[in-house]
């Protein structure tokens, strides 16, 4: 058998075989005697194997052998397509294609398949250092006023008002809208939650409901998107949040085992510490890779594109099982310079690894799990039989050879810090104060 393998592309490759009609010859016959035996032609009179006269014979000859080749040929494409992959150690990542094919009886089978590997490519010469910057954040006053009132919000209660509403009171409502005062089929939202003052319910939305009491019903002009909507308000209850005050109590109801709220605030800041040195190591590793991706000249294979956006479509339509064909085509057009861009990184990625034999040992994953318990006492028995579960294991090992690979990458970074102060971060996020 001879094989031949043309490139066209970086990603693309062409297998040409060419089989010998002396390796073709016994189970081509011993096919072409079995069809033989179990064929009759149309004329009247034929038996089973048997074509007496011209007639029938050419009939044979002219529609049953061609027959015969073309499936003979096609059972024996995938044997002999197997054997070129592995004269040549090639492996692809999809299913090849046949182009062509040629083979008659006593002739040689040709056949060219087309399908697409990994690419080769070349690393920049990292190790000889190269350059990045990376963001890191300050910690200022408002980080901690801001966990603290988080904390009041999470640990408030809500007491009912029986007086009336005021501004920053909640409803508990339903929500009926109304066009020229007449109740809209249909339109109607039931017992919804709304804060007097936020959202929609400011400015005359507001005045208009203040006062209300449960089982009362008003009706409120409020803007949605620009567009002026009425509704009749009934209200079921009306409540308002008391907040916890910021003492030693608020603490050890916060965190038992803490001594006072200085020791709260002391703990608080550790971990807004630790947040934003975890999220300066983020910024660290992005840079990285975007090193990576515009240093590193590949072509991402079409079929390794495609798998990554069926793969989104099929996440998506999970939470949206109603989606458009319209709309699978506008997410696959919006996703697919990060489609590319992921598969690059996955490419380069693998490539690192396996030039530097990176790798994760149980010893390893039998450390970090341990840590985890340690960190956690309580939920050993969730993290075990979270462990358990195959697809968590590979989640579990993809995160620490990532982790074991970002290590070894920052060796040869030299990092430019481009600090900045947390007020920055939340004017980013859209989060104002005061």
């Amino acid at each position: 058998m001879k094989t031949t393998v043309k490139n066209k592309n970086s990603f693309t490759t062409i297998l040409t075989i060419d089989v010998p009609w002396d390796s073709l010859k016994s189970n081509y016959e011993q096919e072409f005697n079995r069809i033989k035996a179990n064929t009759k032609s149309p004329f009247p009179g034929s038996r089973k194997g048997k074509f007496y006269g011209k007639p029938a014979m050419d009939w044979f000859n002219n529609t049953v052998v061609p027959s015969i080749e073309a499936e003979f040929a096609q059972n024996s494409i995938n044997q002999y397509y197997q054997q070129g992959l592995e004269e040549k150690k090639i492996i692809p990542i999809n299913q090849g294609k046949v182009i062509n094919v040629k083979f008659k009886s006593g002739e040689n089978l040709k056949f060219d398949i087309e399908f697409e590997v990994k690419p080769e490519f070349k690393l920049p010469n990292y190790e000889k250092k190269f350059k990045i910057t990376a963001t890191k954040y300050i910690q200022s006053d408002q980080d901690l006023n801001d966990t603290l009132k988080d904390l009041q919000n999470r640990f408030s209660t809500m007491k009912e008002v029986k007086k009336g509403a005021e501004a920053d009171h909640f409803l508990f409502v339903d929500l009926q809208e109304i066009e020229n005062g007449v109740p809209v089929i249909g339109k109607k939202i039931e017992k919804q939650h709304i804060r007097l003052g936020f959202g929609a319910f400011k400015g005359p939305a507001l005045e208009s409901l203040i006062g209300i009491k449960a089982n009362e019903k008003r009706q409120v002009s409020i803007e949605i998107e620009n567009k002026k909507m009425n509704y009749e308000v009934f209200v079921h209850k009306v409540e308002y949040q008391e907040i916890p005050k910021l003492d030693d109590n608020f603490a050890k109801t916060v965190d038992p085992s803490v001594k006072d709220f200085k020791e709260l605030e002391n703990n608080i800041n550790k971990n807004i510490a630790k947040n934003f040195e975890n999220e300066h190591f983020k910024s660290i590793n992005s840079s990285i890779i975007d090193y990576f991706i515009n240093k590193t000249k590949i072509e991402p294979p079409d079929s390794m594109i495609q798998n990554y956006l069926d793969h989104m479509i099929e996440n998506n339509k999970a939470q949206q099982p109603n989606l458009t064909a319209e709309q699978e085509k506008q997410m696959r057009a919006d996703e697919l310079n990060n489609a590319i861009f992921n598969i690059k990184w996955y490419l380069i990625k693998e490539k690192i690894i396996n030039n530097q034999k990176i790798n994760i040992n149980k010893e390893d994953l039998d450390n970090r799990k341990n840590e985890l318990i340690k960190q956690d006492p309580a939920n050993e028995k969730n993290i075990e039989k979270f462990l358990k579960i195959p697809e968590n294991q590979q989640r579990f090992f993809d995160d620490m050879l990532s982790e074991k690979l970002f290590i070894h990458l920052r060796e040869f970074s030299i990092v430019k810090v481009d600090e900045k102060k947390s007020d920055e971060l939340r004017k980013e996020q859209g989060v104002s104060h005061g």
